[in-house]
């Protein structure tokens, strides 16, 4: 083999590469079309949000000191969010809190997980930044609040609950509010799991 075929780019580099990076997406889209899956033996586990919603279409979420968020931040990772009614009361930062249980609970993976408290008005949540270290807060104004709720097509319902947020920013899974963090938990394992496999599937012979 001369030294310029040896140079050549392999014909299944650009390939590998558009597996590698859309692993995550691929793997929510499989448990978006195989619920089955997913683990179903209880009612109160994870429902699939169909069709999935594009947060950034839906809502232009607000910093504490009402610049905007930047969506971006949580662009290629899992996104535990929790979505709750302002200001932020005792109940709500229970969910926050199991939030962080649940990232702290996937080990390794736990890296590829961010975290969103998601408020639909104006809060006081200085304190709660101090305590929840590492977790995005972000506000919604009246408007952007309504969008999104009629998006999920539930209303106010829809609030005091967490989603999952996957990789392309696509909301895709819920949980009522009394879900247990462990079946949230066992969903996200399952999430990544998938997303470690395709990984390995992608980058297997072209190294």
């Amino acid at each position: 083999m001369n030294e310029v075929a040896a140079r050549r780019p392999s014909r299944w580099s650009l390939p590998a590469m558009v597996l590698v990076f859309a692993a995550p997406v691929v793997a929510a889209w499989f448990f978006y079309f195989n619920p089955e899956y997913l683990p179903t033996s209880r009612s109160n586990k994870g429902e699939l949000i169909q069709p999935m919603i594009v947060l950034a279409d839906t809502a232009r979420p607000s910093n504490m000191d009402g610049s905007p968020f930047d969506l971006g931040q949580l662009k290629d990772r899992w996104t535990l969010v929790s979505l709750n009614a302002a200001p932020c009361g005792e109940d709500c930062r229970q969910r926050a809190i199991g939030l962080r249980q649940i990232r702290l609970a996937l080990g390794e993976t736990r890296f590829s997980v961010e975290r969103l408290l998601l408020l639909n008005g104006p809060s006081d949540t200085k304190a709660l930044a101090e305590e929840l270290e590492g977790m995005h807060i972000a506000m919604l104004a009246d408007g952007e609040a309504e969008k999104l709720l009629d998006a999920l097509g539930e209303g106010e319902q829809a609030l005091n609950r967490t989603y999952i947020l996957d990789p392309m920013g696509n909301l895709m899974m819920r949980y009522a509010p009394d879900t247990p963090p462990k079946d949230t938990l066992k969903d996200m394992e399952r999430l990544l799991k998938a997303s470690k496999n395709w990984l390995k599937g992608a980058s297997y012979g072209h190294r």
